[in-house]
């Protein structure tokens, strides 16, 4: 007996049949025994423990309140690698073209001498100053005559030997002349060209150069090709001799064919867009541009300390020469609190794609809102070889990272949302129904706990819907707020859910699902902080303490019934059932008995008794004392009869709380239900 429902603890009053001994001791003494015949039914004392279902979730306190409890430590987890993940940072390309670069200065001399200079003289003129070279060379002195304005020859020059062409876009070009010839020119204009394509490079017009004496010339040059084989050209000479007075010997000078000029061709601030060069050394093209990282809007990353992961890179360059590349990142350090620096040689043009360990590294956004700064600066190589050159030659970077795993992120993550897929709470509610239908549970509580290593607070929103054939309950209790790096609580009860009704359904299932949202106020300045292998995990407590309320519970119950009586009839005066309970259960009951043929199934005939009011209670649902209950119900020979032709007897069961369905009552173990029951069967004389 002890398996049935504590409704069975109020069936027990009116048992028709017990194989427990019987004493009639309370019953009979009233009774003649010479004329009445006593049948014993029962003489029974029952603990409420002793009519508890079994069940591992059932237990009892110190002073005997029973109560159910559930415990589950985990339902969900969310772990922190789902909350912010570094994606592989999609590759930033930069182009830069080489542009102008700058050709070194260069001196080239010429030197031409009297001879060379005469020789390319009209023949009249060429024929005199010869013969006065002579002259000189016996007597130490000539008159020298006067030139009138003429071509002078055309002469070789060298040009740099740094490059073979260029296209100047700048710069300037200068002769400088010292005049070691024995006489002064009047008039000395030069034509520089370009040997191969004999292109003008330049004019340059001298005046008044006196013997021995020095003057230079400058040409700016734009938009000009030089080439490093020149010529130059004598456009225009003139002279006034020693005068037109040949006798006149005090105007005589030493005249000798080694007398020269001497040019100096110098290239200075050249600037070149293109052409056959050797590369001088010098700085390439530089910039810093930006890399945004590939976080939400609303993230804001003061610190990533990185667990492991690339750096990836890749130059290409068409530029002929070896190009010195020189990148760094001030939001990326080392452990030793250095910025990345990373110096790639390119040699010759080509693609170079190389990756660097980050494992150790730290990018520290304090300064720069998700945001790498990269600084790359370039240094052209000097080339001992002439290669092609051209303004537009094209350096090409593209950086990214791959594989980033973090040891601990810092900063405002924003609102992540996460989702709770939906389950089945491992929650087996149906040990209320075995004790009994249609109970309301007073105080119950469900304490949701989150147990959050992450760093982060959050705010679940959980849905909890419990369901049976007959319709559904949602839980529509509060949000569960879980601190950051704390073990957290939330409560639902009474006055904050509808539990109370959820449980009084008596779910055949309770699903939970939801979201879970980070940061739920917003950014409150205190800094989120990311760990790896962290996570909230959500479990919950039941306590079901058996404080109640019962209305209109019903239940049934059969039980076998066996009389052995053999008395006739005609010689019973008058049945009787002689009833007394003793009650120290707070519950009120309305019982119905119905005598049935188990054979035929048919019911036979049915008793009803009247009600059996419950024990008061004190202010804490507390048994007061026992109400005892004494009667003596008439059964006639009908209902006598079909007791005698009955193996099974049905109760219907009614029960409510003491008072009224708002009073609450606790159940504790030490309940006690005595009962004495038996029949009077009265003799005719």
């Amino acid at each position: 007996m002890k398996n049935r429902p504590v409704s069975f603890l109020i069936l027990s009053l009116l048992l028709i049949s017990s194989c427990m001994e019987h004493d009639l001791t309370s019953l009979s003494s009233e009774i003649d025994v010479e004329y009445n015949l006593a049948i014993p039914l029962i003489h029974s004392t029952t603990r409420l423990g002793d009519l508890l279902p079994e069940n591992e979730n059932m237990s009892t306190d110190d002073d005997g309140l029973i109560r159910i409890s559930f415990r589950q430590d985990s339902i969900a987890e969310i772990l922190s690698d789902s909350l912010l993940v570094i994606e592989n940072q999609e590759p930033t390309l930069e182009e830069f073209t080489v542009g102008e670069i700058a050709i070194p200065a260069f001196t080239s001399n010429v030197t031409i001498v009297m001879g060379d200079l005469t020789s390319n003289l009209d023949p009249t003129i060429s024929s005199q100053i010869s013969e006065a070279i002579d002259y000189s060379q016996d007597f130490g002195s000539a008159y020298f005559p006067p030139i009138e304005e003429q071509s002078g020859g055309v002469y070789n020059a060298q040009g740099s030997d740094q490059f073979h062409s260029v296209f100047i876009s700048e710069g300037q070009l200068s002769i400088t002349i010292t005049n070691n010839l024995a006489i002064d020119l009047s008039v000395l204009n030069l034509r520089l060209r370009n040997t191969i394509d004999n292109s003008v490079v330049g004019l340059f017009e001298f005046s008044n150069v006196q013997s021995g004496s020095v003057s230079s010339s400058i040409v700016t040059l734009d938009g000009v090709s030089l080439y490093s084989d020149l010529s130059m050209e004598i456009l225009d000479l003139a002279s006034p001799g020693t005068g037109t007075n040949p006798l006149d010997q005090s105007q005589w000078v030493p005249i000798s064919n080694s007398d020269e000029l001497e040019l100096v061709i110098e290239g200075e601030g050249l600037v070149a867009t293109e052409g056959m060069v050797k590369f001088p050394a010098q700085s390439g093209p530089d910039s810093t541009f930006v890399v945004d990282m590939d976080f939400d809007d609303d993230v804001e990353i003061d610190f990533i300390e990185i667990a492991a992961g690339q750096f990836v890179y890749s130059f290409n360059s068409d530029l002929n020469t070896t190009l010195e590349l020189t990148l760094e990142i001030p939001q990326l350090v080392d452990e030793n609190n250095n910025s990345f620096i990373e110096l790639i040689q390119i040699v010759n043009s080509g693609l170079v794609t190389n990756s660097v360990s980050l494992e150790n590294y730290t990018f520290d956004f304090s300064n720069s809102l998700n945001q790498l700064q990269v600084i790359y600066s370039s240094q052209i190589l000097a080339s001992q070889n002439y290669v092609s050159y051209d303004e537009t030659n094209e350096i090409s970077l593209t950086i990214g990272m791959e594989d980033l795993e973090f040891n601990l992120i810092q900063g405002y993550f924003g609102q992540l949302e996460e989702i709770i897929a939906e389950e089945v709470l491992d929650l087996d509610l149906s040990v209320l129904a075995d004790i009994s239908s249609g109970i309301i549970l007073e105080s119950p509580k469900l304490i949701f706990s989150a147990d959050n290593s992450i760093g982060i607070p959050f705010e679940i929103d959980l849905a909890l819907v419990g369901e049976n054939g007959t319709g559904l309950i949602n839980l529509a209790g509060p949000l569960l707020e879980i601190a950051s790096d704390q073990m957290s609580q939330t409560t639902f009860d009474n006055t904050n859910s509808q539990l109370p009704e959820l449980i009084a359904l008596n779910p055949t299932a309770i699903t939970y699902s939801g979201s879970v949202i980070s940061n739920p106020i917003g950014n409150t300045g205190l800094p989120n902080i990311l760990r790896p292998n962290t996570s909230i995990v959500l479990g919950f407590e039941m306590d079901l303490p058996l404080h109640l309320r019962i209305q209109d519970a019903l239940t049934k119950d059969t039980l076998d019934l066996s009389f052995d009586f053999d008395s006739p009839a005609d010689k019973i005066e008058s049945v009787k059932m002689k009833l007394r309970t003793q009650n120290e259960f707070p519950l009120d009951v309305g019982l119905s008995m119905f005598f049935e043929d188990s054979i035929s199934g048919a019911i036979l005939d049915s008793l009803t008794i009247d009600l059996l009011e419950a024990a008061p209670v004190d202010e804490n649902g507390r048994t007061i004392e026992a109400i005892i209950y004494k009667s003596n119900i008439v059964i006639n020979a009908d209902q006598f009869e079909a007791l005698l032709n009955s193996n099974r007897t049905i109760l219907d069961i009614r029960m409510n709380s003491y008072n009224s369905e708002n009073t609450a009552i606790k159940l504790y173990t030490d309940y006690e239900f005595i009962i004495d029951a038996g029949i009077i069967v009265e003799l005719k004389m």
